[in-house]
């Protein structure tokens, strides 16, 4: 799999540089900047020997330009997380490399926040998983570069060679995966809260199983008979949007 880094309003040229560097390093090299700091000398100092992969970066202003054309996409954060944020509950970089991801075909986004004040919540939650570093609790928060280097080094160190698995969920099957749960979460639970906290657990699941195409089409096709068996509420279709949908090819189980 396609490893893309993405960095979110950094504000450091000398981070930006350092983490160019680090991608040459380890063999990286597809850099996307999100409405970045001015680039200049300073960064290209700090890349030393990777000011190829610097001038190669792709600057946006939106994430979602950094992110089309990924399968797959990876929040990060130094913080923990609870009972009431879900989504804060993270892996850590081994297990990320676990999962097998740099086996997968397709490519995948990982995400860094700006160095003052990380990811925001409103982004952690559109990610498939969040990653954490385990640190001292006194002093929990890496510096951006370093954070980099890390999670890149558990991916490469453990990327298989020459193995292919199962085709992941594309993004379009994740979208049909996501409209029947959110509608059988809507028909089971009557409290928002019920229903945000179920959405972003499910969320959770759905990302940490690494899910085939065929999977995915198998649940979808589960769902939808679920849903013809709940008897429908006349409140909740309207929130839920009770209609019949017509699914794609690719959907199908």
């Amino acid at each position: 799999m396609d490893v893309r880094i993405v960095l979110v309003e950094p504000k450091e040229q000398g981070n930006i540089g350092s983490v160019a560097r680090v991608m040459k390093n380890l063999g990286f090299s597809d850099l996307y900047l999100v409405s970045p700091c001015h680039i200049g000398g300073v960064a290209k100092a700090f890349s030393s020997h990777a000011a190829d992969i610097l001038q190669r970066a792709h600057v946006v202003q939106n994430l979602e330009d950094a992110l089309e054309g990924c399968e797959y996409i990876v929040g990060t954060t130094g913080k923990r997380g609870g009972q009431k944020t879900p989504k804060r509950r993270a892996i850590t970089p081994e297990q990320l490399s676990q999962m097998g991801l740099t086996d997968l075909n397709g490519r995948l986004a990982l995400l860094f926040g700006n160095e003052a004040s990380g990811l925001p919540n409103i982004i952690l939650e559109k990610t498939d998983f969040v990653v954490r570093i385990p640190s001292n609790p006194r002093y929990p928060i890496f510096n951006l570069a370093q954070s980099v280097a890390i999670i890149l080094y558990e991916l490469s160190k453990k990327q298989l060679r020459g193995t292919v698995r199962e085709d992941p969920l594309s993004r379009t099957l994740r979208n049909y995966l996501n409209l029947y749960t959110t509608q059988i979460i809507n028909r089971v639970y009557e409290q928002p809260h019920q229903r945000r906290f179920m959405s972003a657990t499910l969320d959770r699941v759905y990302g940490k199983a690494m899910l085939s195409k065929q999977e995915g089409r198998r649940l979808i096709s589960f769902y939808r008979k679920i849903l013809r068996l709940l008897p429908p509420r006349s409140k909740r279709r309207k929130n839920t949007g009770g209609q019949n949908i017509q699914l794609g090819r690719e959907a199908r189980p």
